[in-house]
């Protein structure tokens, strides 16, 4: 007999017994999935099954979108945009090898998934206008490395808008810079925002001390990200220990709110370090981890961003030495940020997108140094769409000619608030405050739908089946507004492992 799915709903409501409100429930707006990544909507659970899913690779990560030309590398060190004006997705990158500084590398497509290189006219603009020159002794060094961006709609004059950092320009002129562009092919380079050279001692620009273990920064792996709801950003930092010699470099993430981008960033306000290497084999991270990088994009009420992890040492499952895989992260404020948790469909835990075979598909696969878009996954019709680089060789291998060779830019799809699924156990919600009067459910049936009461009578049943985006859930005829008649609620969740719930949404009808 297959276990189906409770879901019960129960009324929150002034309790007179202690003459005090429950718990201030928490407001649901209409239209935003509600997903369970983190616990955050959690009041109680009890032997709660959560999955984390990876995302499916085309051709299974053998074959990239786009190849790297042989003797260079493709690498996603920018962001993929719609342009309104153009009505075209436009994709920005990094080509190295054959040119020492980095060149930039851009695409477009009218449906995200075809996509056509720029006109050689565009290709012949295509770069970045810096005017500040680097200091003495590095002008045969310099060069591009981290690169983000967002296309500001309210601005038509210039609606790109991110920041470039300026690799070996010497100590004081090291760092992030705002970066702007009128059409996504020529850019203009501005003042520079986040001076980056994280030397030892007194060259260094901040030192932090934490879990006994001590990183210099702001460095290089530095991005930023938008903030739609609120027209801020989020700033992505790495923080790491410089010194040579040391087996683990402790590449670390750390996260600020800020106003504007074209502003120098307080440096006195860096005093944590969100997410630091633990420098031990835990079960999720070992000792050879480092948090190499980090990307942050809203999701609805969320924000998500995957965590780039590298290791020099230590051969994974699904990653060799000298490869970089990706983990899933969320926040409820864009700052504080924790790694989702959960094993995946291979029992390996907090691994969202693994390496392939390293050096597969005789060097063409996703097997090596993987990097991802800074903006999150594109929603092209019923599907999530990460765009993401990797070479198929990573940093580790021998002989070292291949080393960071072969592979390009490759493409994987999940299913919309497919991140992670409840399939078994209880869970039951904080009070929570709907902004409308449908129930929509994203899952897999079967799954049993009840209304409870404050005292857990039944209001109302029904009963899911199939597999849909947006189950409407009615009871009897009746809506969950018409039950509900306006007050707080709570979910309960009751799952077996037939079922699998991945989000749910309130709404009214056609909304």
């Amino acid at each position: 007999m297959r276990t189906s799915m409770l879901l019960i709903i129960g009324v929150w409501a002034f309790n007179p017994l202690t003459g005090l409100a429950d718990e201030a429930p928490v407001r649901i707006p209409a239209g935003q999935a509600q997903l369970f990544v983190d616990d955050e909507l959690i009041a109680t659970q009890d032997q709660l099954e959560r999955t984390l899913h990876t995302p499916i690779k085309d051709q299974g990560g053998n074959v990239p979108v786009l190849e790297a030309p042989e003797g260079t590398t493709y690498i996603a060190y920018g962001s993929i945009v719609y342009d309104r004006k153009l009505e075209k997705y436009v994709m920005l990158f990094f080509e190295r090898g054959k040119v020492p500084a980095g060149r930039l590398c851009r695409y477009v497509s009218r449906d995200g998934l075809q996509w056509e290189n720029s006109s050689p006219e565009e290709r012949e603009r295509l770069g970045f206008n810096v005017s500040v020159e680097p200091e003495a002794g590095h002008e045969g060094r310099k060069g591009f490395d981290l690169f983000s961006f967002y296309y500001d709609a309210k601005d038509p004059k210039a609606p790109y808008k991110g920041w470039i950092y300026l690799a070996n320009y010497g100590l004081d002129r090291e760092g992030v810079y705002y970066t702007w562009s009128p059409d996504g092919i020529s850019w203009e380079v501005g003042a520079q925002v986040v001076n980056a050279y994280a030397g030892e001692g007194d060259t260094s620009c901040v030192r932090i001390r934490q879990d006994g273990k001590t990183v210099w920064g702001p460095g290089d792996v530095t991005l930023m990200a938008p903030d739609p709801e609120t027209g801020t950003f989020v700033g992505l930092f790495k923080f790491y220990d410089p010194r040579k010699g040391v087996s683990n470099g402790l590449r670390s993430r750390t996260y600020l709110r800020l106003n504007r981008l074209d502003e120098p960033v307080d440096l006195k306000r860096f005093e944590h370090i969100e997410l630091l290497p633990p420098l031990m084999d835990t079960g999720a991270d070992t000792r050879h981890d480092e948090y190499y990088a980090s990307t942050a994009w809203r999701y609805g009420p969320l924000w998500l961003g995957e965590l780039k992890v590298i290791h020099f040492e230590g051969d994974y499952p699904w990653s060799k030495a000298g490869a970089a895989f990706m983990k899933l992260l969320v926040s409820r404020d864009g700052v504080r940020w924790k790694k989702v948790p959960f094993r995946n469909e291979w029992g390996y835990p907090e691994v969202f997108i693994p390496n392939g075979i390293e050096g597969g598909n005789h060097g063409r696969n996703d097997g090596g140094y993987m990097s991802m878009f800074s903006q999150g996954p594109l929603r092209i019709g019923d599907e999530l769409v990460f765009y993401y680089s990797s070479t198929s060789w990573g940093r580790s291998v021998l002989p070292a000619s291949q080393r960071v060779k072969g592979g390009g830019i490759f493409r994987a799809r999940l299913r919309p608030d497919g991140f992670v699924s409840v399939s078994g156990g209880t869970l039951t919600t904080r009070p929570l405050a709907c902004e409308g009067n449908e129930l929509y459910v994203n899952g897999v049936g079967p799954i049993e739908v009840a209304v409870l009461d404050a005292e857990e009578r039944v209001l109302g049943e029904a009963a899911i089946e199939g597999d849909s985006l947006k189950h409407r859930v009615r009871f009897g005829g009746k809506s969950l507004g018409l039950l509900g008649a306006g007050g707080a609620i709570r979910l309960r969740f009751k799952g077996g492992s037939y079922g699998r719930l991945y989000s749910f949404t309130v709404g009214d009808e056609g909304q």
